[in-house]
């Protein structure tokens, strides 16, 4: 990297715009004093983002602009422009050149540019940072640089050091990081005192919430349990009113049957049960027998069943795998020889197919003539039939009509005597409807006009109760303006009590530091509280002793007087609680105070305070006597001899001696007197804020009852609305009426005369019929003639086409056989190479079967002396077995039988029993039973109309199948629960919600603040590490090579760079000392001029050699130099040109023989500087000259 351009507009004395190209080497700026070389250092400083206009040697920073001469008017504005080629990438940037520009306007506006954007400082900076060209860099120095190497602190040298080292970014960063973890203190403590609030909120939602959701859920409950079980009531009554009904009917019959059968079948059942005990004991001991027996048989049966089963299907296997081989060895014999025979059918088929085409074909030649003749007399046959039956179907349908036409008339006839009938009676339901919906308008009228009474009245009394409501609006509101302004003020007063307004510089230094400094208690007005009547006395008798602070003992004391000197905060006094002492008036004097007429008491028993500072309060307090006036106070002083103070409750002092002091007295000034206000205060908002809850209280029920009114009002509104449509509807019942009057009358006339034309239209009717039944017979005589005819001719061409079927079917059968018997072949020659393969399959199988059986042969002789006793022991046991399932099975069926009567009997007598106690006990309540269900069952319908808006239908399909007395305990339950909930803020679910979320949020926050803290914290601390490790390293290789370098340079002696702290390399500073050739080793500031600029050089190119720098501007370092070393330093210069670009101002001419390329600056016009060139041999033989 390397400066390619600088351009520089309105800067200082570079008016005009100046261009410079700089080349790679070592480029000199030579001039003469004052013509504006070094404003091209500032330049180059002041574009890399210098924000010291001191370090630019002016006094602010608009003093860079050109500011006029002579002949030119002052300029607006300066512009600096650096451009860099960046092929290398030293600078952070993608561009291989980076133009970085600044312009500054006179009202002090600045802006930076990086690649003609508009950037900030920031960006600059961050650009150059670590790059060597950093603003603490040692790449741009001047003599004044040199000298502030000299006279630096320590600690101000290492920024040298850390910018060769490249720990200035991190620094950056650790001060960005440290500007965060303050922010987020802040932002921590910010969120915490939120959070703080809020969680006093949360809980108590949160119980409210709970709550109300408890609530809410139990009374859906409630309401869905109470509905269902209004349903279910409904249904039972219902039930059990139909149900009583029937037996209500039936049973005045039954009651002297049911007595009668009752006697009767407990007879029978008690004889019947006695034989059934009887033989269910013979029944149980026989089955016991029986079920050992069959135990013990199966045991043998499965013992025996198994050998055999085994056995037989050894055996059955082998017979069957040989039996199947000799199958298969047929079976492919026989299709072998079938698909010869079938090749020899096949070549016989195809044969005969081929004669019977011929034949076919002849037929069809013969045959072809006769279907065309038959087919055209048949097509005229149907023709003419088809003729015939259209007309004898036209005939047909008008018969049908006509006789339908008679039933429609005999059905008309009835039904307009029916309806001539009903006009009637509705002509006599309308009148009776008319006199009835004129009833209902007169009633509906008075009934409007007394709503409409009532709704005047109501508003009359709503607008006097919604003006009351205004008044104490108001009110609230003038209260509310009052409280605030009292909680202004007193958060004034707060505010200065927090900063100490009012106090002494001294003690508001000390009390608004008190936490720093050890003992300190607090002021004495801090410390008493004093009865407003008592406040001006007291702060009179007190002055400024009210500020004298309060410690705890000496020591605290002086603490508080070094912090005061140290700080210069001025000066305060301290009163230290251990050492205090407080020194009562003696007994006598007391006494003498007893009996003065305005004796008050002692100041010091009129005021409260603690007992840990009471000592200091008595000295202060102790011998002060307060009266109520000022000629109180002079009796008290002469009974006393002047020997204490004595204060009036106005203020007035009386001091030992008899001087006296009053006059008026500022009231509010005094610190006590703040300090009463702002208790006041604090009582007064207190008062204030439970007026305003009152107040806020009244303002809730005045609103509910204006709200109840508006409610009311609406109801009656609704009630008018819905009372007119009702007049409406009877008003338009009576014209309705009256219309379907005129109607009747219509109707009436309109039957009569449609009774007329029906009675002409039966006689023409009747006549057409009689004429429509001559044609049907003619056409269906003609109708037959034709049928015969078309039979005939159809049987001949059935016949033919019959043939030419047969024909066609014998030649399809003859081919579909031939097909046949191809595919036949071919399977079959298929099945046999099959079978040939299974044969061999076959033949394994039965060699395995055979060893199989072998084994099987072997066990079953073995088994067979065992099966032979079990089959000896089974017979036995079936023999018995036989004999008891007889018996059982004969006392079954004697057991069924008797089961079966006494089951009928039992049931009998249950009913029996069951109606006749029934009956002759209910009879008598049944009737009135059905009167109160029926009422009971109208309640509750009522009720499920009225409390759910439901009909029976809609409320039975959403209903719970929980059992009655379970749903009775949960309506019990819930009525219970809700009791037990008290009032419920159904509010307090939105509330708690919003409430909790933004709680939850803000502890999210706080969650991610503390760890951003920790994460701040940790990277200072990686940060303050690699800071220390690169320190380290870049010092003590720049130490090295100052070391190695300062010889060179010197032509001898030693020197060396050391550490202040080395064990704290963040804050270290870092010494030179240096001991040229000759004298002995010093400090930096001990050597000379020279000497010092020599080192300084040394230094830098001690840096250079470390960690080379791009770009190095020297602005006349080497004037302090003699001839010898300006050589010395020329040569330097060239050692390191080829790793950094060197701008030099000088006016030496050893430094110019080292140039590569000259500039120079000269004041052509006054006060205005312009570039010249200068030619590179001239300058050198100048040098020499």
């Amino acid at each position: 990297m390397q400066l390619k351009t600088l351009e520089i507009s309105g800067f200082k004395s570079f008016a005009d715009k100046t261009t410079i190209q700089f080349n790679h080497g070592i480029t000199g700026i030579v001039g003469p004093n004052g013509s504006g070389k070094s404003n091209i250092t500032e330049a180059i400083r002041w574009a890399l983002g210098e924000q010291s206009a001191k370090n630019l040697r002016g006094g602010k920073m608009p003093d860079i602009i050109f500011a006029g001469s002579n002949a030119r008017k002052p300029l607006n504005r300066a512009e600096v422009s650096l451009t860099f080629d960046n092929q290398d990438h030293q600078l952070k940037s993608d561009y291989d050149e980076v133009n970085v520009s600044r312009v500054l306007y006179r009202d002090g506006t600045s802006t930076f540019y990086l690649n003609q954007k508009s950037c900030r400082l920031r960006d600059i900076v961050n650009l150059f940072m670590d790059s060597g060209l950093g603003r603490e860099s040692f790449s741009i120095i001047s003599q004044g640089k040199i000298a502030a190497i000299f006279n630096s602190k320590p600690a101000q040298r290492r920024g040298i050091i850390e910018e060769a080292a490249g720990v200035v970014k991190y620094k950056q960063r650790k001060k960005e990081a440290d500007n965060q973890l303050t922010e987020t203190a802040a932002n921590l403590n910010r969120v915490s005192d939120i959070i703080s609030e809020l969680a006093q909120q949360v809980e108590p939602l949160k119980k409210q919430s709970s709550l109300a959701k408890d609530y809410l859920r139990q009374k859906k409950q409630l309401d869905q349990v109470s509905k269902t079980l209004l349903v279910r009531q409904i249904e039972a009554q219902a039930a059990k009113r139909d149900q009583q009904q029937q037996t209500l009917a039936q049973t005045q019959e039954n009651v002297q049957l049911a007595q009668h059968n009752q006697n009767e079948f407990q007879t029978q059942v008690n004889a019947q049960k006695k034989q059934q005990q009887k033989v269910a004991q013979q029944l149980d001991r026989l089955q016991q027998q029986q079920l050992q027996i069959t135990k013990h048989q199966g045991e043998l049966s499965s013992q025996t069943e198994l050998v055999g089963e085994r056995r037989r299907v050894a055996q059955e296997n082998l017979a069957n795998l040989k039996t199947g081989l000799t199958q298969q060895n047929d079976k492919l014999q026989k299709q072998h020889q079938s698909l010869v025979d079938e090749k020899k059918a096949l070549a016989q088929a195809a044969k005969q197919l081929h004669q019977q085409e011929l034949q076919i074909k002849q037929a069809k030649a013969h045959q072809k003539l006769d279907k065309a003749t038959l087919e055209k007399a048949i097509e005229k046959l149907r023709q003419r039939y088809i003729d015939q039956l259209q007309q004898q179907t036209s005939l047909h349908n008008e018969a049908v009509y006509l006789k339908r036409q008679q039933q429609q008339d005999q059905v008309q006839d009835q039904k307009q005597q029916a309806q001539q009938q009903a006009l009637m009676q509705r002509v006599q339901a309308l009148k009776q409807q008319q006199e009835k919906a004129a009833a209902q308008v007169t009633q509906l009228t008075k009934k409007q006009q007394q709503l409409q009474q009532q709704r005047q009245q109501l508003q009359s009394q709503s607008q006097t109760e919604q003006a009351h409501y205004q008044q104490q609006q108001q009110q609230w509101y003038q209260a509310l303006a009052i409280m605030q302004k009292a909680q202004a003020k007193q958060a004034s007063l707060a505010e200065m009590q927090e900063d100490y307004s009012g106090f002494y510089a001294g003690v508001r230094g000390i009390l608004k530091h008190k936490k720093q400094i050890t003992g300190i208690i607090g002021a004495v007005a801090e410390l008493i509280d004093v009865p407003q009547k008592y406040n001006q006395a007291i702060e009179s008798a007190l002055g400024n002793q009210l500020q004298s602070v309060v410690v705890k003992d000496e020591a605290a004391g002086k603490n508080g007087i070094n912090y005061l000197r140290h700080h210069r905060l001025g000066r305060a006094t301290f009163l230290p609680a251990a050492v205090m002492q407080p020194q009562p008036l003696n007994q006598f004097q007391k006494q003498q105070l007893t009996g003065i007429t305005g004796y008050v008491g002692l100041a010091a028993d009129l005021v409260t305070f603690s007992s840990a500072y009471a000592n200091v309060i008595r000295y202060l307090l102790g011998r002060i006597v307060v009266a109520t006036d000022l000629d109180a106070a002079i009796k008290i002083a002469t009974a006393l001899r002047h020997r204490v103070r004595i204060v009036t409750l106005k203020g007035d002092l009386l001091n030992p001696g008899g001087a006296m002091t009053g006059g008026g007295h500022n009231q509010r000034g005094g610190l006590l007197a703040r300090k009463q206000e702002q208790q006041t205060l604090t009582a007064q908002i207190a008062q204030m804020k439970q007026q305003l809850t009152a107040k806020e209280q009244a303002l809730q029920t005045k609103k509910a009852q204006l709200e109840a009114a508006a409610k009311q009002n609406v109801t009656l509104e609704q009630k008018l609305k819905a009372l007119a449509p009702q007049l409406l509807e009877q008003q338009g019942i009576v014209k309705d009426v009256q219309r379907q009057q005129a109607q009747l009358a219509q109707q009436q006339k309109a039957i009569a005369f449609t009774d007329q034309q029906q009675n002409e239209t039966k006689i023409s009717n009747q006549e057409k019929l009689t004429t429509n039944q001559q044609q049907t017979q003619q056409v269906t005589t003609a109708i037959q003639q034709l049928k015969t005819e078309l039979a005939e001719k159809q049987t001949r061409l059935s016949n033919w086409q019959a043939d030419q079927t047969a024909s066609a079917a014998k030649q399809q059968q003859l081919k579909t056989a031939l097909a046949v018997a191809q595919e036949r072949q071919r399977q079959r020659q298929q099945a046999y190479r099959e079978h040939v393969e299974q044969q061999s399959a076959l033949q394994a199988e039965i060699t395995r079967d055979q060893r199989q059986a072998k084994q099987l042969q072997q066990q079953l002789d073995t088994q067979k002396q065992n099966h032979r006793a079990n089959q000896d022991e089974l017979k036995a046991s079936a023999q018995k077995l036989a004999q008891l399932s007889q018996q059982i099975k004969t006392l079954k069926l004697q057991r069924a039988q008797i089961d079966s009567t006494l089951q009928q009997q039992e049931q009998q007598l249950a009913h029996a029993q069951a109606t006749y106690q029934k009956q002759a006990t209910n009879a008598q309540q049944l009737k009135t039973s059905l009167n109160y269900l029926n009422q009971q069952l109208k309640q509750a319908l009522t009720q499920l109309e009225s409390d759910y808006q439901l009909s029976f239908e809609a409320a039975k399909a959403d209903t719970l199948t929980t059992d009655f007395s379970q749903l009775k305990q949960q309506e019990k339950l819930l009525k219970l629960g809700l009791a037990d909930l008290g009032e419920v803020n159904l509010g307090a679910i939105a509330e708690y919600q919003r409430v909790s979320q933004r709680y939850d949020f803000l502890l999210e926050q706080r969650k991610d603040l503390l760890t951003a803290r920790e994460q701040l914290t940790a990277t200072m601390t990686e940060m303050d590490q690699e800071v220390g490790q690169r320190f380290k390293a870049t010092f003590e290789a720049t130490a090295k090579a100052f070391a190695e370098i300062f010889p060179l340079m010197f032509g001898g002696g030693q020197a060396n760079l050391s550490l202040t702290d080395p064990t704290d390399l963040l804050t270290t500073g870092i010494e030179i000392t240096a001991q040229p050739p000759g004298k002995k080793l010093q400090q930096l500031s001990l050597l000379s001029g020279g000497e010092q600029a020599l080192t300084a050089i040394t230094l830098l190119f001690a840096i250079i050699n470390v960690r080379p720098v791009p770009l190095c501007i020297l602005d006349e370092v080497e004037a302090a130099l003699d001839e010898a070393n300006v050589a010395h330093f020329g040569r330097f210069l060239k050692r390191y040109d080829q790793q950094t670009q060197f701008i030099v101002i000088t006016h030496r001419k050893g430094t110019m023989m080292a140039m590569d390329v000259l500039f120079g600056v000269a004041m052509q016009e006054s006060g205005v500087s312009k570039m010249v060139s200068v030619a590179l041999e001239d300058a050198q033989r100048e040098a020499s000259a």
